[in-house]
């Protein structure tokens, strides 16, 4: 059994519409976030985890990176680093890894889960901020316990959703 999927299927229209509006949900639910500059939570991860699960990884990356700057565009909220963007790519890429013609399985969403905690939330976006001048050793320790409190959240959020999002998935092909 394949453990990640490396694919992603052809870009057609109706897929074109599908992803634009995940990546429309993406971006309003990422208004909802609470929390300052440099410890945030926001339920945007569930659009995009949806996306890597339709999408497959190369695709849903590509949509994260432009969901990211498309939400700067609109609302220009803090700094337009590019590391941001990068990070939100890595996070739609790894739920597009684990989640793509892939069984859904708890594990599976509690391991996609901890990668972009560990990898994104805590590692890369970690690194942009001490770039843009924070003090590492002020930042760290609360993000990685908001992170370790938030992890079990999306999991059972993600794979909640994603079991609802596999029961309807045949009927919206068969359209």
């Amino acid at each position: 059994m394949q453990v990640v999927s490396l694919s992603s299927p052809k870009l057609t229209t109706r897929n074109t519409v599908y992803m634009a509006m995940l990546m429309a949900m993406q971006l309003v639910l990422g208004r909802f976030s609470v929390g300052n500059d440099w410890i945030k939570v926001s339920p945007a991860f569930i659009a995009t985890a949806v996306l890597g699960y339709y999408f497959g990884p190369w695709l849903a990356a590509l949509a994260g990176a432009i969901n990211d700057q498309l939400a700067f565009l609109l609302w220009g909220t803090g700094a337009n680093f590019l590391g941001f963007t990068l990070s939100a790519a890595v996070g739609a890429l790894i739920y597009g890894l684990f989640f793509y013609k892939q069984k859904l399985t708890v594990w599976r969403a509690v391991l996609a889960s901890l990668f972009v905690v560990g990898v994104v939330n805590i590692g890369l976006d970690t690194l942009w901020l001490v770039m843009m001048g924070f003090k590492f050793n002020v930042i760290i320790w609360p993000r990685v316990l908001k992170n370790l409190v938030v992890w079990p959240i999306q999991s059972a959020l993600i794979y909640t959703i994603l079991e609802a999002v596999h029961r309807v998935r045949p009927r919206l092909e068969k359209r």
